[in-house]
């Protein structure tokens, strides 16, 4: 908390309030924001952009429909429609209008990286940027940031050109603006997104080219997970993805998954050479905050994964590369701690390890990490049993054979008990209700959800322990305060969704049950008036967070059309 009150100054954040709350700026911090000087900062930057841009991309602010960046939802952009061949990723047709000259490409060409690397780049003002920051930085965390926030916001503000080696990366700094245009919800910064959004996947495809130091490496990581992050928000999966697995790809051949590890080096994965034009390892971070950005920056791309595989219902298909999926990977990096904690000193100099995910498994954890279980780690472990979850009910089939099918009812058995002993383990603090409080008990009732609701466990004892932890979800994620945290990721939107179906599921179950006994008609009518009564409240907090959350938004939709022909 102290942190989150340094970044922003002195009124942004009150002292006892989450950070994963809207807070309320203080007279003093709205004078920058008046609506007449915030009009006059967005002329300014529209006119700046239109010279750079020569006016060839002024559609952006008219006509955001025309864009391929719109944040407008896209039902051909979603899992759950057809595909169509214009939704692809920009960073793709940036690469295909190097083989192909036609004009209607050139507007998503790849520039010429001298143009990045030589030529001072205009930005938006500085007091706009300041503003973009303040509406970024106090939801950073939750929306996938990894890096240090102070030494970012320090590094962005300094009067240097873009692409000095003294500020963050290009792609970096125009994925944060990104953000703060995107959270700010303002009709005065809104229109910018598009042009932020553009920029920095030019220069994120310029820097995979072109990368030529650690540090920007790590950025580029960052960058990949905020514009991913985005996309899965604006309910564009396959851009989403695209982003994802370039973050991963870098993840794994800048070696992330082995920090700190007891193994010898291993060679770089997955073509390095080809990608970065030599041999990638990785050196010596320079201190305790450094190395905890690079693990957390693994775990960061690792919890993403799992949460877009779950907001895409796709277990089986969109998990093709995932880092926990990845055949003969040993994942030797320790779980995430809090940034804070590596300003302490983070790891212990002498601390060695290997096969992290075995040992949280079989539960014969290194018991100094283990008394220091913090809301990172907590996080990331529940995700990693989300991931378990539907990957095992995605193996089932009525086509196994009798020892597959022995395999797998002992490996459902075995990860419920472990999911039910990780949900009693976690400590008082998990009940604070903050963002990442939530999001992590959600998502430890949320992994119960795909195990138990699988066709594979059709039994009384898992409709009943589906439709608990359905009702833990909602029981959360359904808080008083809930109406303070509508910027949250929206993979709590998908988990919201996902406790609704299952709540109606179970209405249909009982209408079933009403009609097959009728001497129980009171009785059964009771619960199933309980039943709506809950779905219909869950779809509240729902609501909160499809506010500018497309994805969320496409969802209810569908949740409400099902609620309304039940």
């Amino acid at each position: 908390m102290a942190l989150a009150s340094k970044i922003l100054g002195q009124s942004q954040i009150k002292p006892g309030q989450s950070h994963g709350f809207r807070a309320k700026p203080s007279q003093e911090n709205t004078k920058p924001h008046s609506q007449a000087q915030l009009e006059s900062l967005v002329f300014l930057l529209q006119s700046r952009l239109d010279e750079l841009q020569g006016g060839s991309d002024s559609s952006i602010y008219s006509s955001g429909s025309q864009y391929w960046g719109r944040t407008s939802p896209s039902a051909r952009s979603s899992p759950f429609s057809e595909p169509s061949s214009n939704d692809i990723s920009p960073t793709l047709s940036a690469f295909a209008s190097t083989s192909q000259s036609s004009p209607a490409s050139n507007a998503l060409s790849l520039p010429p990286y001298g143009e990045y690397s030589e030529k001072p780049e205009k930005e938006p003002p500085r007091v706009m940027i300041i503003a973009l920051l303040q509406y970024f930085l106090p939801h950073a965390t939750q929306f996938g940031f990894f890096l240090h926030p102070i030494r970012f916001k320090e590094s962005v503000l300094p009067p240097f050109h873009l692409g000095d080696e003294r500020r963050p990366s290009p792609a970096l700094i125009y994925a944060a603006y990104l953000w703060g245009a995107h959270l700010s919800q303002s009709p005065h910064i809104l229109p910018s997104a598009p042009y932020f959004l553009k920029r920095a996947q030019r220069h994120i495809t310029a820097n995979e080219i072109c990368i030529s130091n650690p540090t920007h490496l790590l950025q580029t990581i960052q960058a990949q997970v905020l514009l991913s992050t985005y996309l899965l928000r604006n309910n564009q999966f396959l851009e989403a993805e695209f982003h994802l697995n370039g973050a991963a790809t870098l993840a794994l051949g800048y070696q992330l998954h082995k920090i700190r590890s007891s193994r010898p080096a291993s060679p770089p994965l997955l073509g390095v050479p080809l990608l970065l034009g030599e041999e990638v390892y990785p050196a010596a971070p320079a201190d305790g905050i450094e190395e905890g950005e690079r693990i957390r920056a693994f775990w960061t791309v690792v919890c993403l994964q799992n949460h877009l595989i779950f907001a895409a219902n796709a277990a089986s298909s969109s998990a093709a590369f995932c880092l926990l999926g990845s055949p003969g990977m040993g994942i030797d990096t320790p779980w995430p701690f809090e940034i804070e904690e590596y300003e302490r000193g983070g790891l212990r100099a002498e601390y060695r390890g290997q096969e992290t995910i075995r040992r949280f498994l079989t539960c014969v954890e290194d018991p100094t990490l283990q008394q220091r279980n913090q809301i990172s780690t907590l996080h990331a472990k529940a995700s990693f049993l989300l991931y378990r979850a539907m990957r095992l009910s995605a193996s089932w089939s009525p086509a196994l054979n009798a020892p597959e099918l022995t395999a797998y009812q002992i490996s459902y058995t075995w990860l419920d008990r472990r999911i039910t002993a990780f949900w009693e383990s976690l400590p008082p603090l998990v009940y604070a209700f903050s963002y990442a409080d939530s999001a992590t008990l959600a998502l430890t009732h949320g992994a119960a959800i795909p195990l138990h609701d699988s066709p594979g466990a059709c039994d009384e004892e898992a409709r009943k322990k589906c439709v608990f932890a359905a009702r833990g979800v909602l029981d959360v994620l359904g808080d008083a305060g809930v109406g303070a945290r509508g910027a949250m990721h929206p993979v709590v939107g998908a988990l919201c969704g996902a406790a609704c179906g299952v709540l109606m599921d179970e209405v249909g179950r009982v209408r079933m049950r009403v009609r097959a006994e009728a001497g129980r008609v009171g009785r059964e009518e009771e619960e199933e008036m309980k039943l709506v009564a809950e779905v219909r409240a869950g779809m509240v907090p729902m609501g909160v967070y499809a506010v500018g959350c497309p994805l969320v938004e496409y969802q209810l939709r569908n949740l409400r059309q099902r609620f309304e022909t039940m």
